[in-house]
């Protein structure tokens, strides 16, 4: 076979001038093109969300769609010119035409390349986090509490962090609901999310980390003995501030046997901070976590 008659059959690619505003692509296209962009400005959009997002801007000498037409693999962004724009269209069957003439070397490394960066593609989309759940619920639980949060925007927030999909991080939001760590209301500019405590998603994480690492997590290891000395603390009105055998005192006049094994494990908990003068006070807050972990420990174990 003749070079010339292998270069009659080349098919050109086609030069298009575009109006700002007109599609060049959109995912319910039919056709597969790789695009490059002559002069102007080009936008991919993700039309998929509301409001629409702007993923990337082309600018002159850069292109689009190698893989759709090498690897099969459709661009999934609406394809928007931002400003009046010349740019190139490289058919299917004018690729075809084009790697007839190159050896069969060039061709395999030209494959070799484009299903490398479809790999490179793939992990960048990949989510940053296997547990999407535990993940959202740290995130949550930096926030500031008694305070609403539009829905569209921690969403977005979130998945630009982690790149995990929104229809995902919506189900997670309404797992957290059901078990009624946060509300999903309606506010004057649309879906809220408000938690009243932080502090309780703040738990659920630190539950989720526990029983990944096949742990006991100390709040449901409790004995009835500690449960019975975490309410005694809890309803206590004043600051007390003493040492440990006026402590231990102080539970036995309570009816509540406990020993030196048993206030070890209590200060292990952190129901006490140490003082300047090694006397211990209560933390009310290691109090407070308690007290939430076990009274909502069917919303955390998820036996609703």
């Amino acid at each position: 076979m003749s070079t010339g008659d292998s270069h009659k059959q080349l098919i050109p690619p086609t030069q298009v001038s575009v109006k700002a505003g007109f599609v060049v692509y959109s995912p319910d296209d039919e056709t597969r093109n790789i695009i490059i962009l002559n002069k102007g400005e080009l936008a991919a959009v993700d039309r998929s969300e509301i409001p629409a997002r702007t993923i990337f801007k082309m600018q002159p000498g850069e292109l689009v769609g190698v893989a759709a037409l090498l690897e099969r693999e459709p661009f999934k962004y609406t394809l928007e010119a931002t400003q009046d724009s010349e740019i190139t269209l490289i058919s299917e069957d004018c690729m075809e035409s084009e790697l007839k003439t190159l050896p069969l070397w060039l061709l395999a490394v030209i494959k070799g390349l484009s299903a490398q960066t479809r790999k490179l593609k793939e992990a960048t989309r990949k989510p940053r986090v296997q547990n999407t759940l535990k993940s959202l619920s740290e995130y949550i639980s930096h926030l500031e509490p008694k305070k609403s949060y539009p829905m569209d925007e921690l969403c977005r927030e979130f998945r630009w962090q982690t790149k995990i999909p929104e229809s995902q991080i919506q189900a997670d939001l309404k797992a957290l609901a059901r078990r009624q760590f946060l509300e999903i209301r309606k506010g004057e500019n649309g879906t809220e999310i408000y938690s009243d405590h932080p502090m309780l998603i703040q738990i659920y994480v630190d539950y989720q980390k526990a029983s990944e690492k096949n742990k006991p997590w100390a709040p449901f290891q409790l004995t009835d003995t500690q449960k019975k000395a975490l309410t005694l603390l809890a309803a206590l009105q004043k600051d007390v501030q003493t040492d440990a055998p006026s402590w231990l005192k102080f539970f036995t006049d309570s009816g509540i046997a406990i020993n030196v094994t048993e206030w070890i494990k209590m200060l292990s908990f952190g129901w006490f901070k140490v003082c300047d003068d090694s006397s211990f006070q209560v933390n009310k807050d290691k109090i407070l976590y308690y007290q939430l972990a076990l009274r909502y420990a069917a919303n955390i174990r998820g036996v609703l």
